[in-house]
């Protein structure tokens, strides 16, 4: 091979490498910069109230300081860590077909009011727990080590939960408000009849716990 064969062997072999880094960093910053919560709960009114339940639920705020957002929760191997560059690629392509359904359900009207969102939650919430079901809840696993649960004041709670480490499990069934609760958005739509303003939902839930 010739000198100049060689140069521009290695001149490609450094031009392919520089492309595959940039394309594996725009990759990874997109997935972070769409799978935040600023970006899903503030893209666009229909996630308002999914934003102001997410807020009022239990994984919003933890005793331990610890914020599960919305790619923990809906996008397949966010949990898994460390990520392989392939599987950024994956929770890119998952972001867009999440969503995809509130930006049809916005621009198709079927969503586009508060009203709308209320009455076609369920169908909405029963399509995510049956995506969960099926991945026997691999998200909630990522987070949550049932085999490494330990609370000494309360020993039934890892033994119930030992029960799961190697079969099937619902987790929404016994923990409800895990990821959204919604009485709070529900409340403000009935009474108000817009869309709740996240910014309050912290707000309201710590008026309501000091009235209690």
């Amino acid at each position: 091979m010739s000198s100049s064969s060689k140069w521009s062997a290695f001149w490609l072999i450094v031009i392919g490498v520089v492309i595959g880094i940039i394309l594996t960093a725009t990759t990874v910053g997109t997935v972070q910069v769409v799978g935040s919560e600023t970006f899903c709960g503030g893209f666009c009114h229909t996630m308002d109230a999914v934003t102001y339940s997410w807020k009022q639920g239990q994984h919003a705020r933890t005793p331990v300081g610890f914020s599960a957002g919305c790619s923990d929760c809906h996008l397949l191997n966010e949990t898994n860590h460390p990520l392989k560059p392939h599987d950024y690629l994956s929770l890119l392509l998952h972001k867009g077909q999440a969503a995809s359904i509130s930006g049809f359900g916005q621009i198709m009207g079927t969503i586009s009011t508060p009203q709308k969102w209320v009455k076609e939650r369920p169908e909405l919430s029963k399509r995510v727990i049956e995506w969960m079901t099926g991945n026997n809840f691999h998200n909630c696993r990522g987070c949550h080590n049932l085999a490494d649960m330990y609370n000494p004041k309360k020993p039934m709670v890892a033994k119930m939960h030992a029960a799961f480490i190697d079969k099937p499990a619902n987790c929404v069934m016994c923990h409800k408000n895990a990821g959204h609760n919604y009485k709070g958005a529900d409340e403000w739509i009935e009474k108000n009849g817009t869309w709740p303003n996240p910014a309050d939902a912290w707000v309201q839930a710590d008026a309501t716990t000091e009235k209690k």
